[in-house]
């Protein structure tokens, strides 16, 4: 079984995965992980946006400057299409070789991948899991990790609208309550994956 996870900003994506991850077992990829250490650790990545971008999108030691670059590209459609093509080839490629080796091995795979149908990458999985919630609740979640409000509605635009993700999943975790709620249903979601 080859999974593939998403949802929107804020949906709980990470969390779910990582639970659906740890408790059936299977070699997992995080896709917001590999960019996160794709922009602080590869130095292939720090020239190509300062050469894109300019230098004032680095920082003094000089790697990218997330914060100025997250104001940017969700303020400007092109900027944000340049950095995807800077980083969307190199995260494909690592979930893809992960991807492999499970087939090859026979391994069940989990990939958390947020712009999963963006990137047209839905007939690389068996199964898409899609994590939603409302609106409301994204915005105060986004609010709570310290993103403007302008900016939290640019972010949201940028996606694929969650109602559009939800009516294209295979499985359908709904995050919108307590945490218990939310182990439940990734409870049945397993069950739904993996019948006993």
């Amino acid at each position: 079984m080859i999974i593939g996870l998403t949802g929107g900003i804020a949906a709980g994506k990470t969390t779910v995965s990582q639970h659906l991850a740890s408790r059936l077992g299977l070699e997992f990829f995080d896709a917001d992980a590999s960019v996160h250490r794709l922009l602080a650790e590869d130095p292939k990545v720090a020239d190509l946006i300062g050469k894109q971008f300019g230098p004032g999108y680095l920082r003094p030691d000089g790697a990218p400057d997330r914060t100025a670059l997250r104001g940017l590209v969700f303020g400007d459609p092109e900027a944000r299409r340049n950095l995807e093509s800077i980083l969307h080839p190199m995260v494909r490629s690592e979930w893809l070789a992960m991807r492999d080796g499970c087939l090859a091995s026979q391994k069940p795979f989990l990939a958390d991948i947020p712009l999963l149908y963006e990137t047209s990458a839905e007939a690389f999985f068996d199964t898409i899991v899609v994590v939603a919630c409302s609106p409301a609740t994204q915005m105060e979640r986004i609010g709570k990790r310290g993103i403007a409000p302008e900016t939290a509605h640019h972010m949201l635009a940028s996606q694929l609208p969650l109602g559009q993700k939800v009516d294209r999943a295979d499985v359908v975790i709904w995050n919108d309550g307590s945490l218990a709620t939310l182990e439940r249903q990734i409870e049945l979601a397993a069950n739904q994956l993996f019948p006993a």
